[in-house]
């Protein structure tokens, strides 16, 4: 174990805990701004929508910043713009302010995550990308889990705004602790026409799909899950929710080693098949019981299949082409958060409630787990850059 726990691991797998401790707010963004102000829930969903709009634009040009501003500065200014958004939250209810803080966090999102990725994977041995990665996903999703049980309490006990100001605190937290990240000096190519050209590679374009498929169960998460709050509360959408976070920190850790002996492919089978298992249960009886295990089946998702993205891209690209890897791939995540966030609202108020919405999207799991196999023919390939 000790040779995948450089420094560099250890301070952004803390720092990203406690980050995410409070970027958990996210979990209760739209309950909150409905209980806040007089917008509806799609007014309310398009700010976290324009967040991950933003996060996939920037995903592909963040890499201009970086040349500009280097890998240390980039985590640091990044990791700004989390405690940024939730203090403008916390002190501002005006609409286009908070348009405008959304807009800076998606750059800030996608800065801090393909620097963090890359120095995380570049301080390890190759054996070890799939295990390196699992740590640093288990940090960060412990720290969410950790936050939704923690804030969900405190918004349902003292009121919304003081569980906004806890999270804006955790998330100084962490600030603070990413200050001692090593100062690597990396040579990276910073080429933004060769993320476009690995777009093209098949390897890149099956990877992109499950992080686009995957990322559609983190959307519902933050979208129409969260209805339930609306009837039952913070506290009962804390209850749910939680085992998420709780499944992608636990699975991210063993899914790591797994993936490295089991194989990319197989990985990903396993976990859209679960998830389909969770959301088709949900669908047909909704109950505390049954949106808590679709929340845990998301969990499952979200745990392996970003752990599995990350270590192909280790296993496929050299150190210098890496961060343009996790643009060309990664990209296709925050779309699938933004159609998901729309969708899912959506088709839960057309259709009257989330039951047939999780139905849809159990279908559509269940199509990612067959069209996962076809990785396993690809897994040895290298992605072609140029």
């Amino acid at each position: 174990m000790q040779n995948y726990l450089s420094k560099d691991l250890i301070v952004l797998s803390v720092a990203f805990f406690f980050i995410f401790t409070g970027s958990s707010f996210q979990q209760f963004f739209i309950p909150y701004l409905q209980e806040t102000t007089t917008w509806g829930v799609m007014k309310c969903s398009v700010i976290l929508m324009i967040v991950y709009t933003t996060f996939l634009f920037w995903r592909i040009f963040v890499n201009y910043s970086i040349k500009l501003l280097g890998d240390y500065l980039t985590i640091i200014l990044g990791s700004l713009t989390y405690s940024g958004f939730v203090l403008t939250l916390y002190i501002t209810k005006q609409y286009y302010i908070l348009v405008i803080a959304a807009l800076v966090w998606g750059w800030g999102a996608a800065a801090l995550w393909i620097t963090s990725s890359a120095q995380v994977l570049d301080a390890v041995k190759k054996s070890g990308y799939g295990t390196a990665s699992g740590i640093f996903y288990c940090a960060t999703h412990l720290g969410f889990a950790f936050g939704i049980a923690l804030l969900g309490r405190i918004g349902q006990k003292f009121g919304g705004d003081y569980a906004m100001l806890t999270a804006f605190i955790a998330i100084i937290i962490g600030n603070l602790i990413i200050l001692f990240v090593p100062k690597n000096k990396v040579e990276r190519n910073f080429d933004v026409q060769i993320a476009f050209s690995m777009m093209l590679d098949a390897k890149v374009k099956i990877v992109g799909l499950f992080l686009f498929a995957s990322s559609l169960g983190f959307g519902l998460m933050l979208g129409a899950f969260t209805n339930v709050a609306k009837e039952h509360g913070f506290a009962y959408l804390a209850g749910a929710a939680v085992f998420a976070p709780i499944a992608r920190a636990g699975l991210s850790l063993l899914g790591g080693a797994i993936s490295d002996k089991l194989g990319r492919g197989k990985t990903l089978f396993l976990s859209f098949l679960v998830s389909f298992l969770g959301l088709a249960v949900a669908g047909i009886w909704s109950n505390i019981a049954t949106l808590g295990f679709s929340a845990f089946s998301l969990g499952v998702l979200g745990g392996l299949v970003p752990v599995a993205a990350m270590a192909i891209i280790g296993d496929s690209v050299s150190s210098d082409k890496r961060h343009l890897a996790f643009s060309a791939t990664f990209v296709w995540r925050d779309l699938g958060v933004v159609i998901s966030l729309f969708l899912g609202q959506y088709l839960s108020m057309v259709l009257g409630g989330v039951r047939t919405t999780f139905i849809i999207f159990a279908g559509v799991f269940l199509i990612s787990a067959l069209l996962s196999l076809i990785l396993i023919r690809y897994e040895d390939k290298a992605i072609v850059s140029s």
